[in-house]
C-alpha cells in the first residue's frame, strides 16, 4: 500500500517498514492464537484478526504516506485480511484425483 501498487518505487525503507509491520503482526497473531486456539479454526476470524492487527501495526510503525492519518493502515489491514482468506482457501483445497 505504501507504493500504491508501483513495485518500481519499492526501496529498502519500504521493505524495512513492511518487515517491521509484518513482524509485529505475526507476534501478536501467534500470541493470540496460542492463547485462544479456536481463532485458527475459522479462516474468517483469522482473517479479521490478521487485518485488525496489521492495521494497528502499520499505524504504529510509520505515518501514512497518502490519504488521511488512518487510510493507509486501514487499507493495508484490509489487504492483509483478504490475503489471509485467499491463502487459507488455497491451503484447504484438495487436489482432485
Amino acid at each position: 500500500m505504501m507504493t500504491q501498487g508501483d513495485v518500481g518505487a519499492i526501496q529498502l525503507g519500504h521493505v524495512l517498514k513492511a518487515t517491521e509491520t509484518g513482524f509485529l503482526t505475526a507476534v501478536a497473531a501467534v500470541s493470540l492464537v496460542w492463547l485462544k486456539p479456536q481463532y485458527a479454526s475459522n479462516r474468517y476470524v483469522l482473517a479479521g484478526l490478521t487485518g485488525f492487527l496489521t492495521a494497528i501495526a502499520d499505524f504504529a510503525t510509520h505515518k501514512s504516506d497518502w490519504g488521511g492519518v488512518y487510510d493507509e493502515a486501514l487499507l493495508t489491514g484490509i489487504a492483509a485480511g483478504l490475503m489471509t482468506v485467499a491463502f487459507a482457501t488455497i491451503q484447504n483445497k484438495k487436489p482432485s484425483d
